[in-house]
């Protein structure tokens, strides 16, 4: 493989297999909600398809890395780029949650899964301080400045997805401890929402960067993991001295639902007023779509509100076409970027 092709596989395309685990996680909550085991074939297709994808890029990316000389320092260089390498951890708590879903927990599945757990919550975390670091010491491009840089702050809080089997499973101190990293995860990735995640909306209003609008998606995720967690912490009941009361959590996701609600249809309107074409940046509607599906049938299972279960199918409708759309704006890179080469 020639080193200006290879150049191309940066992080940014581990974007396909989260957005193909998300679509996996759609499919998990069809078959929860409406047990047709169709739905439960369909999303363990595309959560081992996902996890495939994510070893082939990986190893691509490794490989890149070794290979060219300033591979990684590109990355570390470029915030957007060293950001979408937070999708690692990302993939690492969502991809072992759901093969213990469809495959078990038994006591070496889940050892293995808890030794993954603390490597991707150290790496989640070391990522998001290094990232600060650049924020404040590195001269930044205004391109660079978009909501991509909240993805080491969010893989801190993905964490919930592979904790909840393993709290259930092991219980005493490893679920103290586990309640404990969730927590403080959470305050990390609020706060730094607030803080980050003014600093990127400012960057996309300031800088129309074409390329960068699929990303204006990641509010939607942002405040979706948001309710996820809170839910999450609500269902693991009395730990310890510890608990989330559900009397405080759910007026709190409604509100944070809402504001899920109008950023989706803003981007909406992006998308329809700004077709993407030929761009990997499409793959980044897929993961907060994933995740704005989770928060809306946890919404939809402590109200019982039922236009939230109609909602949640537009969503999962939306996230199939956008999958299929994402792999066609692959195949239009790769001949772009192939011509452009031989020419």
């Amino acid at each position: 493989m020639q080193k200006s092709t290879l150049n191309l596989f940066g992080s940014e395309w581990f974007g396909i297999a989260i957005s193909t685990l998300a679509l996996a996680q759609v499919y998990i909550l069809a078959f929860g909600e409406f047990k047709y085991m169709v739905f439960r074939y369909v999303a363990e297709f595309f959560s081992l398809l996902g996890i495939f994808i994510f070893l082939v890029i990986f190893g691509v990316w490794i490989y890149r890395g070794l290979t060219i000389k300033d591979g990684v320092f590109s990355h570390w260089n470029n915030l957007t780029r060293f950001s979408f390498t937070a999708l690692i951890p990302i993939i690492g708590f969502l991809g072992n949650y759901q093969l213990l879903y469809f495959f078990g927990i038994t006591p070496s599945t889940a050892a293995l899964s808890l030794v993954n757990y603390y490597i991707n919550y150290i790496l989640a975390f070391s990522l998001g301080v290094l990232l600060g670091y650049q924020l404040y010491t590195k001269e930044i491009q205004p391109r660079e400045i978009n909501y991509a840089i909240m993805l080491p702050q969010l893989a801190i809080a993905m964490s919930v997805f592979l904790a909840a089997p393993l709290m259930k499973f092991y219980g005493g101190l490893t679920a103290q401890t586990m309640y404990f990293l969730i927590l403080m995860g959470l305050g990390i990735f609020f706060f730094l929402f607030i803080f980050i995640g003014s600093l990127a909306l400012a960057g996309h209003v300031s800088n129309k960067v074409y390329e960068s609008l699929p990303i204006t998606m990641f509010p939607v995720g942002i405040a979706s993991l948001i309710i996820i967690n809170l839910f999450s912490l609500v269902g693991f009941g009395h730990i310890d001295h510890m608990i989330v009361s559900i009397s405080s959590v759910e007026p709190l996701s409604v509100l944070l639902w809402g504001f899920e609600v109008w950023n989706f249809l803003v981007v909406i309107l992006i998308f329809f007023s700004h077709v993407p074409r030929g761009t990997l940046g499409v793959w980044a509607y897929g993961f907060p779509l994933g995740l704005f599906a989770a928060s809306t049938i946890k919404l939809f299972s402590f109200t019982d509100f039922q236009p939230l279960l109609w909602i949640y199918v537009i969503i999962a409708v939306i996230l199939n076409v956008l999958w299929i759309y994402a792999w066609i704006n692959t195949e239009m890179f790769m001949k772009k970027m192939f011509v452009t080469e031989n020419h």
